[in-house]
């Protein structure tokens, strides 16, 4: 299996993953299937992993920043996509012209961009190789590919570094074709894999105690999709378990020097129009995909209460009375199951070796993206795939065999939502519902599972010499 493995995973990530249909081709496919007329299977699976909405929002964005045509559905101000949610306007990119901007536009200030400035480490790469969309599309798909193949060995390599013992990295990488393939085409079709590949960088700096390439790789990340920021308790409290003081120090400059050199280029020009970006997500309300989204929809379904999906943000999002109490309890949810994960790793970093301190830092940090996507008001897919290296890699070298059934389970239940059932859950169906809830409970219970496994082998062994709370 030396090559096997490897051969699978880029038959998935670079093979499957990358045969999409042109636009043109994609939108007579659909319409085809719309009517009920027979395409090829061929067509069909392609159409299936095109899906390349995501995609084009990137290459609008990047087109307009260096001044070339760009497709104008994606490139408004705050207040321009302010309107069209009052007016629900519907989502139809392909109705709306392309534009000649006549000098290159300054994200933030110019048009609104709901990403954090480091998106653009991800979005621009591929312009400049073509400025046609269906070609940037391809590259952009192998970029993230490339991204996330690069991500899954280096994680590979890390647990090798803390455990000591061989983890062939064929058989990783086997599995992780499995998960890649369970959770759908999400895994290289959005820049989350470049997010991915961040952490692996910061996983790789923790696994080999250099705290300058963890900072680097945690503030790129950071910078990528701000979530990230999330770990940083994790490692401190590593490294100050460990009693490395300096290293402290080291890691939060790094982190914040990193973050802004890697922001730097776009936060500049932008100035406080990138305030923006903060008052769009404040602004979000209750995505159908979190938890609070699927119980307000399977209580609609019931007929124990009255909601609707409407789409705004980028996103299908549940509209009802009780979305207003629920959107600030996801908050106050998140943060208190954050916390407790903070305070579980508190205690398991004050026993073992330095191998298994190593570990459970890393099984905290993956818990710690569970409880965000389990608890948090908006719980989109792709947040996955930050954790889907690391997540495969933890799962396989767990003493419980569960833990790899929650991990591939919880990613075929993602696919299973989205795409598949994505159209029934946008009417508020039951079953959907009852879906994203299996699916968000399962990576909480595998996050949960991760923590308990350590918790109760700090309890066997106490307080060791290193912790500081003797």
């Amino acid at each position: 299996m030396t090559r096997a493995g490897w051969l699978l995973w880029a038959a998935v990530a670079f093979g499957l993953f990358g045969g999409g249909l042109s636009r043109e081709r994609y939108l007579a496919v659909d319409r085809a299937l719309d009517q009920g007329r027979s395409t090829t299977v061929l067509d069909a699976v392609r159409a299936y992993v095109t899906n390349d909405g995501d995609v084009r929002r990137y290459f609008a964005y990047a087109q307009a920043e260096r001044g070339r045509p760009y497709p104008a559905y994606y490139v408004r101000s705050q207040e321009e996509w302010r309107r069209a949610f009052a007016r629900s306007e519907p989502y139809d990119p392909d109705a709306w012209p392309t534009v000649v901007p006549p000098r290159p536009l300054v994200p933030y200030r110019d048009y609104l961009v709901e990403y954090p400035p480091g998106f653009f480490l991800a979005a621009l790469p591929p312009t400049w190789l073509t400025s046609d969309a269906d070609a940037y599309v391809r590259w952009f798909e192998t970029y993230m590919a490339l991204a996330l193949t690069a991500a899954l060995w280096l994680v590979t390599w890390s647990l090798r570094q803390l455990d000591g013992r061989p983890l062939p990295s064929a058989t990783v990488a086997a599995w992780a074709a499995l998960a890649l393939l369970l959770l759908g085409v999400v895994a290289t079709h959005r820049y989350d894999a470049v997010v991915a590949l961040a952490l692996a960088v910061g996983i790789a700096g923790l696994a080999g105690r250099r705290p300058l390439v963890l900072g680097a790789g945690l503030g790129t990340a950071i910078a990528l999709k701000a979530t990230p920021v999330l770990v940083v308790p994790i490692v401190v409290l590593h490294a100050v378990r460990e009693r490395r003081c300096r290293d402290v120090l080291l890691l939060c400059l790094t982190v914040l020097g990193s973050g802004a050199l890697v922001s730097l280029p776009w936060l500049l020009p932008a100035g406080q129009h990138l305030a923006a970006v903060f008052h769009y997500h404040a602004d979000r309300p209750v995505q159908i995909e979190s938890t609070w989204g699927a119980l307000l929809g399977l209580l609609h379904a019931l007929g124990l209460g009255t909601a609707e999906a409407e789409l705004t943000y980028g996103s299908i999002n549940v509209v009802a009375p009780a979305a207003r109490i629920l959107a600030p309890l996801a908050t106050v949810v998140t943060a208190g199951g954050l916390l407790a994960v903070y305070a579980v790793s508190w205690r398991r970093l004050a026993a073992g070796s330095a191998a298994e301190r190593g570990r459970a830092a890393l099984e905290a940090s993956a818990a710690v993206f569970a409880v965000f996507v389990a608890c948090g008001k908006v719980a989109s897919p792709q947040y996955l795939v930050w954790i889907l290296p690391l997540g495969v890699a933890l799962s396989l070298t767990a003493p419980r065999r569960v833990c790899l059934v929650l991990f591939l389970l919880s990613m075929a239940l993602a696919q299973a939502v989205y795409p598949v059932a994505y159209r029934s859950l946008e009417e508020l169906q039951a079953g959907p519902c009852l879906l994203v809830l299996a699916r968000n409970l399962t990576l909480l219970a595998w996050g949960i599972l991760l923590l308990r496994r350590g918790y109760r082998a700090a309890e066997r062994g106490g307080r060791s010499a290193v912790g500081w709370g003797r």
